[in-house]
């Protein structure tokens, strides 16, 4: 039995390297064939096989020195990134988990998953037949299980590691933070990255040295150029571009199931009303979106879009949720008594983190979204909201890797006559 385990693991190994070779050119599409299709060639014999922990050691050295590096783009990946990659998306990680360490807990869930089958087996019964009721509670009990276990290894984590890398973890463990990495990298939906792309977007998510081609230390603007600073700096109009593509994706998929959709319409002149302090008075003041139709019939809606930098200095030091209901509630100082009184329409402050986290108030426009879509085009509504959640995610990392990226022009103070790219 060791030998013939001894064989298949040689061959999985084989295939971890081969799939490596993929990844130096096309990374996001070996990590898709990773997680959805090779990895689960083992799982079986996890499932089936006790004590193998130790024969599987070969395929856990290979995944950590080779197809790793190749994915990320990193030479070396230490001891707590690799506990770190091997937690699920939800939790922050790439899914990309240790066999050695699954190995004893999925053998322990295939017990309990075959329990009542065993008994009948040993019984000797003629006749099988399942409990739906027991079917479903064990699948539940093995559900929560595991996610227990990835629970107990996240803290662990969160305990080994700084104050600003374990709220980065926090970021990432957002509804919607981790989207782009469990999708299929369909071409068909543009759902793909190249190579840099890929790369960029990991050393963003994990706050690792960029990679591929180099770029100059300092920014245009006089800054140190690093990540953080890629993702706040305004020049070159990143920033903008990063608020543009939300705004114009959700006018799109407004359209589709409301009525009079406009982008960036201009609001009513005041002229007099008495609004309180802080509400944007000025004449040719303007909104992202408008939309008629979406909270009740007929109803009109404003929608304001903030696309914010929470490891920036300003956002870094507060709670993640209170950092999203600060944004929310300076939307609302600025429009909702105007939009109230003067529109007589209702408004809804519309904010997104760069990690890709939504806040309240986004959350419950994107399933109302997701619910009116879902009902005009007969798809079911999780793959409305799936849907929704995938398109913001690609959005936000490809202007994320335009940020890092991107041309922000000649400095003009260094008496250079030649444009500098300086960028990360």
């Amino acid at each position: 039995m060791k030998e013939w385990v001894k064989n298949e693991v040689k061959t999985w190994v084989e295939e971890i390297e081969q799939l490596s070779d993929i990844a130096c050119n096309e990374p996001q599409l070996a990590y898709s064939a990773y997680t959805i299709g090779l990895s689960k060639k083992w799982n079986y014999l996890l499932r089936t096989t006790p004590g193998i922990a130790t024969e599987l050691e070969p395929i856990e050295k290979a995944i950590r020195e080779k197809f790793l590096p190749a994915i990320t783009g990193q030479p070396f990946i230490p001891d707590t990134l690799r506990s770190i990659m091997a937690l699920p998306t939800r939790m922050g990680g790439l899914g990309v988990e240790n066999p050695c360490h699954m190995a004893n807990l999925e053998y322990q869930n295939s017990l309990k998953a075959t329990e009542e089958l065993q008994k009948a087996i040993q019984k000797q019964d003629v006749e099988y037949i399942p409990n739906p009721e027991t079917e479903k509670a064990t699948a539940l009990s093995i559900k929560t299980g595991k996610a227990n276990y990835h629970k107990k290894c996240r803290e662990k984590i969160v305990q080994s590691i700084k104050p600003r890398e374990a709220r980065n973890l926090d970021l990432l463990s957002e509804k919607g933070a981790s989207t782009w990495l469990t999708c299929l990298p369909l071409k068909s939906l543009k759902l793909t990255l190249n190579r840099q792309e890929f790369f960029d977007s990991i050393s963003a998510r994990y706050d690792l040295p960029l990679v591929g081609q180099p770029r100059a230390t300092q920014c245009v603007c006089g800054e140190e150029n690093s990540i953080d600073h890629s993702m706040s700096c305004k020049r070159g109009g990143f920033v903008a571009v990063r608020h543009d593509c939300v705004r114009d994706f959700l006018t799109a998929e407004l359209d589709k199931v409301c009525y009079d959709t406009k982008a960036e319409p201009h609001l009513l002149e005041v002229r007099g009303a008495k609004l309180p302090p802080g509400t944007i008075t000025e004449d040719g003041a303007r909104l992202d979106i408008r939309t008629r139709g979406f909270w009740g019939p007929m109803d009109c809606t404003y929608f304001d879009v903030r696309v914010f930098n929470p490891r920036a200095q300003s956002n870094e030091t507060q709670d993640i949720p209170q950092t999203y209901a600060k944004h929310e509630e300076g939307k609302k100082k600025n429009y909702l008594h105007r939009i109230l009184e003067v529109e007589k329409a209702s408004f809804t402050p519309l904010v997104m983190s760069t990690t890709g986290g939504l806040g309240q108030e986004f959350s419950r426009t994107l399933k109302q979204l997701a619910d009116k879509k879902s009902r005009k085009t007969g798809y079911t509504y999780q793959e409305c909201i799936r849907y929704l959640r995938v398109r913001l995610s690609f959005s936000m990392v490809r202007s994320i890797t335009c940020s890092i990226r991107g041309y922000r022009g000649r400095n003009k103070n260094d008496g250079s006559s030649s444009d500098l790219y300086h960028t990360y």
